[in-house]
């Protein structure tokens, strides 16, 4: 049906009903609010600055927005008003200052008719407060599409958190190192590795069990038509290498996400590939791979769960039992894992009326109520991709003058009209063909004349009435049309004979009038919040204040305010123009969530489009700070400045003591006089991407005290801490020690010497911090670090007390002084870890003395050559020159204890291919055949691996220009992996080639030769603009 939205005539004030010259909380207002006259009214702030407002409302359109304004202050932006008819809503606001203001009610979309609006005092709870660090921080500031969420985890196991980016494909996904003072360093490569690199979902996870966190990137299969195999990185010390091949990931789909879990239960992770359906419906959809405890994986067929069509997965423990369980969608199903590699299928456990349905956006586990179960949160909303069947989008601003337009990328013909003075904007311009399309363009054709513009994605341009004057008899060529119909009419078409776009919108600013000729899509889409009853699922979104949402794309949850009670971030779309804020659920611990617009984690007004985030402790202040992407804008870090919120813990788990099984999928419980309170090891929330969120952050409001922390990693272990101050953070790797003794050697000490005391702690991962303490300083000092020295006179005893600030639990050593007696040197051992080198190398030895408290232990280093060997005075060696070099080592107070080492150095070995017949190949005839012959070197110490090459590979490729490939022609030799070097070749037919200079213009051949290293490194030679002729007669 023709819907029009036009300006109309002031209403009269007479249907103003206000009671009271300066309405009170209690005061009400009646009014009608058309989009272009917002209504003022005036209002004294009284009391707690912070009010609930209630607002009824009859919607006379499909849908609306109304915001509210005091002065300049947005105190409610674009809450959205989701269906027709008469509906109550409420939010909350906090005012800058007490005393009378002006407030502004704005509507949207509707000619709004407000029944009631009042102000409840509100003072239950504290409302959080965010600015954005973004800048400060150190993160790029370019807009990019997004591909669901970010990745949090502490990659490099320092303690804090370390976050991945995740982009689609213009930009690149990048990953940030946390430095530990509020700013972070970009890694120094992307994860992107070419141009349009289709990246999806990421996933961080220590698959090796060696400490360090390795990285999942999955790809996109090329619309379908090229199946990709997803990108592995391991982590060698912070070196991210590319070991797709070499850890036996062998299928490739159509990537979307990656999810880490022990599905077997022995202790080490298991990794899910998700993909979206084959476009030849092949099986399985899903690929599950088995650790084999040996760094490398085995595909894994695990019937029913394999084979659906949901794309999106969340891992977690919905029935409890220690196991993990995936929550797949759209719809919703739920596979509960049964620890023996298989899943089995409990949808019914999801209420009845909720099993089909679809637009599910984002899920989030959440304990709404601190019962120690599992609750889900659906975040609904309007698909970024295909959306067949909608109606086109529109937004019409007659304040602002803007009119904004989307549509799907599906065959059709788009029209509108409207008004605008001589001359309009066209801008906000943003496109994304779909892959055969990328290259083509699509014009803007002016007035009847149809004069041709052709405008890039981000571009914009001026349009005359004059320049755009008729309108054309013929609208059958695909592109845009814009037509000035005089007396200030417009008419705008877009017109596609063929799905051609992803993506697609723009705006027009001085417009001040808009009649559609579509019916517009209502966007909004119900989320819902399901309770976990063990037996079912209920759905409780009425029952705790889950307002009809909006077009919702993401959802993660913490507690925000720290008062125990696990709050909602719940990611909007927002306008076709740009961001609008995104909505705080606010847990009131009464079986209620409230909804905040106004907490400074939002972008308003800004590029793009709200997308997915992750809320994570990134400054260890205890208070959850937000790392936020908008679609096609920028990405947000935003801290938590929230200044009246509750005391917190944070517990740190790391590796189990006994079997060091990861802390994915942990639990961690803390007992308080006022609560019991239960968290899991994963993520909060999640699309394609999974966080590993292990320093897990509890909110304790007033508590002072923690009675009990417990932490039960997968396979059962335990560990326990007890009675415990808050505002701390707690660590696995730092227990209260069991016991603490002296490592005693002698209960003597020389009188004027220092001796180091040992001291044995347990158990093994057990807090090593100790304060040390005399019971009489003027016998026996002790600092920080436990050396003692004898201060006294001979035959005085004293005792030294090392104290655990962790529990308090002490030891005690006494020691009595003796007289000063010489301790030579009676022998000394050298070793080192290894008497081979490259130039460049250092090495440092280990020493050990005979006795170990040798009143002179100094030693004299020499080199007998110095041109390959060099060494300093603290027994340094770096490796200068190829050669052999001898290391003397001499005790200064004894010349008859020395000792020799022999150290072989070799030149540093740059990894190289060299095609050894690369004069001979730059010119090639069509229908021979041609070999390629290299030698390769891996590099020193390193070894070709699989990687994603499979070994050596040798192309043909041709390009339609630099570097777009129209063809490749691979081949590959298997036969080097695990070699570091040696000689290589393949051949190539080169039948059906077609001459260089019978290419199209700017086509060209490259014959190129590629490995991947051992260190990660990608090595290549390449014959550019090699040149085919035709044989010769």
């Amino acid at each position: 049906m023709k819907k029009i939205i036009k300006n109309i005539a002031l209403i009269s004030l007479s249907a103003v009903l206000i009671t009271g010259c300066h309405p009170s909380d209690t005061s009400q207002i009646s009014t009608i609010v058309p989009p272009h006259q917002p209504f003022n009214f005036e209002y004294q702030v009284s009391g707690d600055r912070t009010k609930r407002v209630v607002i009824e409302v009859d919607n006379p359109s499909e849908y609306a927005y109304i915001s509210l304004y005091s002065g300049e202050q947005l105190l409610i932006d674009h809450l959205d008003i989701p269906t027709t008819g008469h509906q109550t809503l409420s939010a909350l606001v906090t005012f800058k200052n007490e005393g009378e203001v002006t407030l502004q009610i704005r509507s949207n979309n509707a000619n709004l008719a407000i029944k009631n609006l009042s102000f409840e005092p509100f003072s239950d709870i504290t409302v959080p407060t965010f600015s954005d660090i973004s800048v400060q921080a150190g993160l790029d500031k370019i807009s990019s599409i997004k591909y669901g969420g970010p990745t949090i985890a502490d990659i490099d196991n320092d303690g804090d958190y370390d976050f991945i980016v995740n982009n689609h494909n213009a930009e690149s996904s990048k990953l940030y190192w946390n430095n530990g003072n509020g700013t972070v360093t970009r890694h120094d490569y992307d994860l992107a590795r070419w141009f349009m690199h289709d990246l999806h979902g990421t996933a961080a996870g220590d698959y090796d069990n060696d400490g360090q966190l390795d990285l999942v990137v999955t790809q996109g299969g090329g619309n379908g038509t090229n199946p990709s195999k997803t990108n592995f990185y391991t982590n060698k010390n912070g070196t991210l290498v590319l070991t797709t091949g070499d850890v036996g990931i062998d299928r490739g789909g159509r990537g979307r996400g990656a999810k880490w879990l022990d599905m077997d239960l022995d202790g080490d992770l298991d990794l899910l590939l998700i993909n979206e359906t084959s476009l030849t419906q092949s099986k399985p959809q899903h690929f599950f791979y088995e650790n084999l405890g040996d760094g490398t994986f085995a595909f894994k067929s695990v019937d029913g769960v394999q084979d659906i069509h949901q794309s999106r997965v969340l891992v977690t423990d919905f029935n409890g039992d220690h196991i993990d369980d995936l929550v797949m969608y759209a719809p919703l199903e739920l596979w509960q894992g049964n620890g023996d590699s298989t899943f089995t299928n409990v949808s019914s456990l999801v209420p009845s009326a909720l099993k089909d349905t679809r637009q599910i956006s984002a899920i989030v586990d959440i304990d709404i109520d601190n019962d120690g179960d599992q609750d889900l949160y659906l975040a609904r909303g309007k698909e970024f991709e295909n959306g067949r069947g909608e109606k086109p989008w529109a937004d019409f601003d007659p304040i602002g003058h803007v009119i904004s337009y989307k549509t799907r990328g599906f065959k059709g013909v788009d029209q509108f009209d409207f008004s605008a003075d001589d001359t309009i904007e066209f801008n906000n311009y943003y496109f994304l063909p779909v892959g055969m399309f990328r290259n083509r363009e699509y014009p803007i054709f002016l007035g009847s004349q149809k004069q041709r513009t052709v405008l890039s994605s981000g571009g914009d341009m001026s349009i005359a009435a004059a320049t755009a004057a008729g309108w054309p008899d013929d609208i059958s060529e695909d592109g845009i049309y814009l037509g000035y119909l005089g007396n200030g009419k417009w008419r705008a078409a877009l017109v596609r004979d063929e799905i051609r776009f992803w993506g697609f919108k723009f705006s027009l600013t001085g417009v001040t009038n808009f009649e559609p000729k579509f019916e517009l899509q209502n966007r909004n889409e119900a989320d819902y919040l399901l309770r976990n009853d063990g037996d079912r699922f209920v759905d409780v979104s009425n029952q705790w204040g889950i307002m009809p949402m909006g077009n919702s794309l993401g959802v993660t949850t913490g507690d925000f305010n720290n008062d125990t009670h696990q709050d909602l971030f719940v990611y909007r779309w927002g306008l076709i123009s740009g961001r609008i804020s995104d909505y705080l659920l606010l847990n009131n611990g009464q079986g209620q969530f409230d909804t905040v617009t106004m907490h400074g984690a939002a972008d308003v007004g800004g590029p793009g489009n709200g997308d997915m985030g992750q809320a994570f402790d990134f400054d260890l202040d205890g208070k959850l700070d937000l790392l936020s992407g908008s679609e096609g804008g920028e990405w947000y870090l935003y801290q938590n400045n929230t200044s009246a919120a509750g005391n917190y813990a944070l517990v740190r788990v790391g590796y189990s003591p006994d079997s060091n099984i990861d802390p994915i999928s942990a639990e961690v419980v803390i007992e308080t006089d006022t609560g019991h309170y239960r968290k899991r090891v994963g993520s909060a929330g999640a699309v394609f991407s999974q966080s590993l969120l292990n320093i897990v952050h509890f909110g304790l409001a007033d508590a002072e005290r923690i009675a009990k922390i417990s932490v039960r990693w997968r396979n059962g272990e335990t560990v326990e801490l007890f009675d415990k101050a808050v505002n701390q953070v707690f660590d696995t790797d730092r227990l209260d020690p069991h016991l603490i003794a002296f490592d005693k050697v002698s209960d003597t000490i020389r009188h004027g010497s220092t001796q180091q005391l040992a001291v044995k702690i347990s158990p093994a991962k057990a807090d090593a911090r100790l304060h040390w303490q005399s019971n009489n300083d003027s016998v026996l000092t002790v600092d920080q670090q436990g050396r003692v020295t004898a201060v006294g006179a001979a035959n005085e005893t004293a005792s030294i007390v090392a104290t655990s600030p962790a529990n308090g639990l002490t030891a005690h050593s006494t020691l009595t002084i003796n007289d000063w007696y010489p301790k030579p040197l009676q022998a000394f051992d050298i070793s080192s870890s290894t008497s081979d080198l490259l130039v460049g190398d250092q090495l440092t030895f280990d020493i050990n003395w005979v006795p170990d408290d040798a009143d002179d232990r100094s030693l004299i280093w020499q080199s007998s050559n110095p041109d390959v060997i060099t060494i300093d005075a603290k027994g340094i060696a770096t490796a200068v020159g190829s050669g052999t070099a001898s290391i003397l080592v001499q005790a200064t107070s004894n010349e008859a204890l020395s000792q020799h080492i022999e150290i072989n150095v070799s030149p540093y070995i740059e990894p190289h291919i060299i095609i050894k017949n690369a004069e001979d190949l730059k010119v090639i005839n069509v229908g021979d055949t041609i070999s390629v012959d290299i030698d390769y070197h891996a590099g020193s110490r390193n070894t070709v691996i699989a990687s994603d090459e499979g070994g050596m590979r040798f192309w043909l490729r041709h390009f339609m220009y630099k570097w777009i490939p129209a063809k490749d022609i691979v081949h590959t030799d298997t036969s080097v992996l695990r070699t570091t070097e040696g000689q290589s070749s393949m051949r190539f037919s080169l039948d059906g080639l077609t001459p260089s200079n019978e290419l199209p213009e700017g086509h060209f051949y490259q014959l190129r030769v590629t490995f991947a290293n051992s260190e990660g490194q990608m090595v290549d030679a390449a014959i550019d603009d090699v040149q085919v002729i035709a044989k010769p007669d």
